[in-house]
Order: structure tokens, then sequence, then C-alpha cells
């Protein structure tokens, strides 16, 4: 059945045949959860899955670190095998180009069942408390259910349908918290109805196969239908259920959804949560909340969970992958030739700190190229470093970029910075006093460490004053060799 295609549970049977996934019985909700996440996160996955939890019903079940490697991302998105950072950053670019040439080839299927409907429960029945959600560090401001959860909207203007990943703080039997950062579609969607004096209708969907969560955190343009992006990836539509309270479509094969209202003005105080960056930066406000009216879950669901703090964490390398992929898209698309490769490094939390590596072409290209990948809308928010480097440097190995800065930049020369970019309430350098202005705003740094364009077509085979000094380092090809010949030393 092409509705197998989104189910957890088979993304599980794989992940397990692969040796990418761990079980734990019995672990604490009360931080020792996020504690072996954190940990797990730090080497690189597998997958894990927690049960048994002290005071829940067996069955119930947490999975963290569902796309922590590339086995594990190349598993939810459709490619096999471990490959480096930069192969999967191709790989994963060379799906979503695909993928947006046929999307429309792929719109939702609307059933009339599947297993998210297993259990329904509605209006004052409601009980989010029945699932076990973690605290994940100290200074968490209670139980946040959405971590790994992605949620539905549809602009009321145009009708398109957008999955976007905001997090979600249980705060009653059926009533939740709902940040969302200025600028993301979740959020325009939302007042627009609140413009209009109605209520935001929204799905939540805290269970479900970590494709969706993989494109609801993907910075892509307005307008694209990301359920529809992902029937396209999976080569099948993505079955879903009409909601019967709000009408949004709800997938089939979903473990824990809830229907529900965001009402204009209606706010309760949300946080803190240790966020992306490694920082309660945002700190206990008040924000929307989302009325629950009605909850969906598979016998024996799995919540799908993806905490963040101090990375690398449990989005980081995901972050890292899909940004570092969108922006290489996006390089393409604006006419920049001969990008070797881009990386948005899993120590800015997936976002703040990026490297371009190019094949130079002309005067400027470096810049042009470090420009556009800090501010196009894959890259733009929160950046704060952007730095382009020449082909031979890999911008994912941090001693070849360290290297390329030292030696190839010079601090007066080739740093430019650029002022009032875009930045959302999140950020540490963000003080309460602007965050309360309105000034969400940030500088960031355009620096070029590759080799000076007038001295590159000079390179020296032996060192002359004006060239650029020749690299101290054997061929590719005499390393290959030797690596060959003596491999048991390598091994």
């Amino acid at each position: 059945m092409a509705a197998s295609v989104f189910d957890l549970r088979r993304w599980l049977e794989k992940a397990e045949a692969i040796g990418q996934l761990k079980k734990a019985e019995g672990a604490d909700l009360k931080l020792e959860v996020g504690a072996i996440s954190e940990l797990n996160s730090k080497r690189g996955g597998p997958a894990i899955l927690f049960d048994n939890f002290e005071g829940y019903k067996a069955g119930f079940r947490v999975l963290t670190g569902s796309t922590l490697n590339s086995l594990t991302l190349g598993l939810t998105m459709g490619f096999e095998g471990h490959l480096d950072n930069l192969a999967v950053v191709d790989k994963v670019a060379e799906k979503l180009r695909a993928v947006e040439a046929t999307a429309n080839d792929y719109p939702v299927e609307f059933v009339t069942d599947g297993p998210i409907m297993e259990n329904v429960v509605k209006e004052d029945d409601v009980d989010l408390t029945i699932f076990p959600v973690p605290v994940w560090h100290e200074l968490d401001g209670g139980e946040f259910i959405g971590t790994g959860c992605w949620q539905i909207h549809q602009d009321p203007e145009s009708g398109w349908t957008n999955v976007g990943t905001y997090r979600v703080q249980t705060l009653g039997k059926n009533v939740v918290g709902n940040y969302i950062s200025p600028g993301h579609h979740g959020n325009i969607i939302r007042q627009k109805y609140w413009d209009r004096g109605e209520p935001c209708p929204v799905v939540m969907c805290f269970g479900a196969h970590p494709l969706f969560l993989l494109l609801g955190s993907s910075d892509v343009p307005a307008g694209v239908d990301e359920l529809a992006w992902a029937g396209a990836l999976a080569g099948n539509r993505v079955p879903v259920v009409k909601g019967p309270v709000t009408g949004l479509p709800i997938p089939a094969d979903a473990e824990v959804v809830v229907e529900g209202y965001a009402y204009p003005n209606d706010q309760l105080t949300e946080g803190p949560l240790g966020e992306f960056t490694g920082y309660y930066a945002g700190g206990q406000t008040l924000e929307p909340v989302v009325r629950v009216k009605a909850l969906y879950y598979r016998n024996d669901p799995i919540l799908l969970a993806s905490p963040v703090g101090r990375p690398p964490n449990d989005t980081s390398y995901q972050f890292s992958i899909m940004r570092s992929a969108a922006i290489k898209e996006t390089l393409r698309k604006a006419g920049v030739p001969a990008v070797r490769g881009v990386w948005v490094s899993e120590a800015g939390g997936g976002r703040m700190f990026l490297a371009t590596s190019i094949t130079q072409k002309y005067a400027g290209h470096a810049g042009q190229a470090a420009a556009i990948a800090c501010n196009c809308q894959a890259g733009g928010l929160m950046a704060r470093y952007s730095i382009v480097v020449d082909d031979d440097i890999d911008p994912s190995n941090n001693d070849d970029l360290i290297w390329a800065l030292s030696t190839r930049s010079d601090p007066q020369e080739d740093i430019d910075i650029l002022r009032q970019c875009w930045s959302n309430p999140l950020d540490p350098m963000i003080t309460d006093e602007d965050k309360a202005r309105k000034r969400l705003w940030n500088s960031r740094a355009v620096i070029n460490a590759c080799i000076p364009f007038d001295r590159l077509a000079r390179v020296a085979k032996t060192y002359k004053g004006e060239a650029f000094a020749p690299v101290a380092e054997a061929t590719p090809d005499l390393l290959k060799e030797t690596k060959e010949k003596w491999a048991h030393l390598f091994e």
C-alpha cells in the first residue's frame, strides 16, 4: 500500500535493519531521556526508541535521534550509504531540484480512514497528558510535546497549505503554547486570520515519518506545498484524511495529531526552552495558544521528538544538510558558477556560520557567492558569518576552513560588514530591550578567505614574491596510490 511509504513504523524497521536503531526502557522522563538524547546526538546517532515510562501506559513511546547521520537521513530521503558531508549535501540538492520540477504531480490523496483514526477523542475529553513528554533540560519551563513536530496551516487568501516546524508546550489537557518566530510562514498565515478577526485553524502532528519533519523545518519559499514535496520525494502521493474539525489535511499514517484553533489575543505564558542556538535566549513570555478540539492517535503511539540545545544537538545535522543543500540550489539559480560545496555549520546551530567553496572564475566572484549565501531565503535568518573559500578547501572541515581563514585572508581587506539583517528573538545577542522595541536584526561578516584573484593566476610552482605561495602537500593521486599500497597502515 502506498500509505505504508509514510509509516514511521516501517521507517523504524528499516533503521533497525541497517543498525541505526537502539531501544531504551524505563528512562526517567525528567531530564534522563534528554541527557541520553544529548549524549547520543554528540556521537551522531543512531536513533533511540524509548518505552515503558513510569506512570504511563506501556507502548506509549518517544523517538529521538531520527536524522543524526547520513544513514538515517538517507533512509528518510531515499538514498543509501555512508557519505561525507558534502556528498550528502549534493544528494539532497539533487533531490530537491527534482522534487521542485515534479511536485505538482503529487498532490495529497484524500482517503476516508487511516491508522491515525484508531483512537478519536473530542472536545472536553481531550487529554494530552496521557502522552509521555520529556523535560529536556533543567531550565525548561515545562513539557514540550512539540520539538520534532510539525504543523499545517492554510493561507486564507490563496489556499496554500504550509507545513512548518514550530515548538509546542503542553499547558493543559487541551491547550498548548505555540511559539512561532517572526517571519516564519506559520506566523504570517496565522496573522492573516487574526487581522480578519477570525481564529486560525491548525493541525499539529506530534508523531510521523521523519520526512515531514525534514521538510517542515526547511527554508522553502512561500507557496511551496511541503506535503506535495513529500509525495514527490517518496514517489507516492501522501494519503490524508480531511480534518473533521478544521477541514485541513491529516496524514493518514501519522502517530499523534491534534486539530484546533489559535484565537486572536488568546495568550498564555510560554517557555523557556533551551533552543537550537544552545541558549535560553527566548525567555518566558506571553505567546499564542492553540485550543485543541480533537485528538487522534494510533494504538501504541510514538511521539517524534527532536530536542534542541547546545550543538551538536538532535536537529543540527539535519539543519546543516537541508540548509546547505537549499543554499547551494539558490546559488545555482542565481547564476553563481562553479560552486563546489556549501556547509552551514552544526556548531552555529545550523544557521549562523556558513561557508561556501568555489572555483574562482572572475574578480568579485567570491564576494558575490558569500553575500548571496547569507541573505537568501535558506541562509538569511540569523546568519552571522559567511565565508567563501577556494575549491581545494572542504567547507565542512574545520581544519581546512581555519587554515584558509588564517593564510588566505587579511582582516582589513577581506571582511565586510552587513547591518540590520534578518534575525529573531532566539538570537542570544539581541537584548530584551531591543526585543521590546522590535529591533530584531543582526549584523553579519562576509569574509573572503580565497587566494586573492589577481594572484591566483600566478600561483607559483616554486615560490616567487608576487605569486601566491604553493601549498605544501602531496598530490591527490600520490595520496591515493600511497593509501592503496600501504592500506594495512590506515585500517
